[in-house]
């Protein structure tokens, strides 16, 4: 099973400015599609963001929610396939190398699960899945709770299966609203212009 074959999941948060979230979806575009990631299913209100379509085989579901509880039966009516990269697209600077890395670790060691931690702490976000039946896991929590605390009920029940990945990546765990990690956009606005 190479990497290239697997889906990512990108779940997008409610966002007032609809600028920065274009320049956001086409900054995890590149870097999804750097990292061999060539399926992408993007999901949220997405209805006045432009899109480059840099990716492949990119789908983009426009859906706007109030609460993500039973959000991912709306964004999965796609045909996804194993392994799958579940994001929530609320902390979206992650480089193309850290996904890189955690594919590799996903389709090296011998976890179903894998998720990136910092310091020896796991973030709940992105989750990397080796088969479909593990996200009908999640899938099955969401209905009953919103993403976020569905994805981390869903870390904790499986918690045996679980592999820890520590990351380097200064922005993992930084939030959208946050400046924090903003160059990297801007680094890859100057690139694609140049």
């Amino acid at each position: 099973m190479g990497i290239n074959m697997a889906t990512a999941i990108v779940v997008i948060p409610p966002f007032k400015d609809t600028g920065l979230l274009s320049r956001v979806i086409e900054y995890m575009e590149h870097s999804l599609s750097e990292a061999g990631l060539s399926n992408v299913v993007f999901c949220g209100p997405l209805r006045n963001v432009k899109v480059t379509g840099s990716v492949t085989l990119a789908m983009y579901i426009d859906y706007t929610y109030k609460s993500s509880r039973g959000l991912l039966d709306s964004c999965i009516e796609t045909n996804v396939q194993p392994p799958l990269v579940l994001i929530r697209g609320s902390q979206p600077y992650l480089s193309s190398e850290t996904y890189a890395e955690a594919l590799w670790a996903l389709n090296s060691f011998n976890r179903p699960i894998v998720v990136l931690s910092r310091g020896g702490r796991g973030l709940s976000t992105p989750i990397l899945l080796s088969s479909v039946r593990l996200l009908k896991r999640i899938m099955r929590l969401n209905s009953r709770f919103k993403l976020a605390s569905a994805m981390v009920r869903f870390l904790i029940e499986n918690k045996r299966d679980v592999l820890l990945v520590e990351s380097k990546d200064e922005c993992l765990g930084v939030r959208l609203s946050s400046s924090a990690c903003l160059s990297r956009i801007s680094v890859l606005n100057n690139y694609l212009t140049d």
